[in-house]
């Protein structure tokens, strides 16, 4: 099943497929599909799964050959704190591609979640960890890297 969407600048083309899963938990995408969307060997996706109402939402973060990072950070809930922690990962050439933030309403804080590429960082986690723990708004940092 198809359905499109258009207006005078941009056609869309959303595919829907109807698919039985023939083992526990493996969902198989025909391969054209697959490789248009990046499902490949070594990409990185992000999937959302709602217990509750019964959905997943699948969305690709990575193609291979990014060495994925992610960053947990609680921080004062004030303007601005994400933005300085942006611009060291930007300055030190590391890409976001997914963020996320929840604040902490009782405690005056944030959490803040960021899925980051450092392929290009020139500075190391162990650096990269003490400098963003320098910003006065950061309480708490935790780096992982992702396999």
């Amino acid at each position: 099943m198809a359905c499109y969407s258009s207006s005078p600048e941009v056609i869309v083309l959303r595919e829907y497929l109807l698919i039985k899963i023939h083992e526990d938990g493996v969902i198989k995408i025909p391969q054209e599909l697959a490789y248009e969307v990046g499902l490949v060997k070594g990409a990185y996706f992000l999937v959302e799964i709602d217990t509750d109402i019964k959905e997943l939402h699948v969305e690709r973060v990575a193609l291979p050959g990014k060495k994925l990072v992610e960053i947990e950070l609680v921080v004062e809930d004030k303007p601005g704190v994400l933005a300085k922690i942006a611009g060291i990962l930007g300055k030190n050439g590391i890409n976001i591609l997914f963020n996320e933030a929840e604040e902490l309403e009782s405690l005056g804080l944030s959490a803040i979640v960021a899925v980051v590429d450092v392929s290009g960082a020139k500075i190391s986690l162990k650096d990269l960890e003490s400098t963003l723990k320098e910003i006065n708004e950061v309480k708490e940092v935790k780096i992982v890297e992702i396999e």
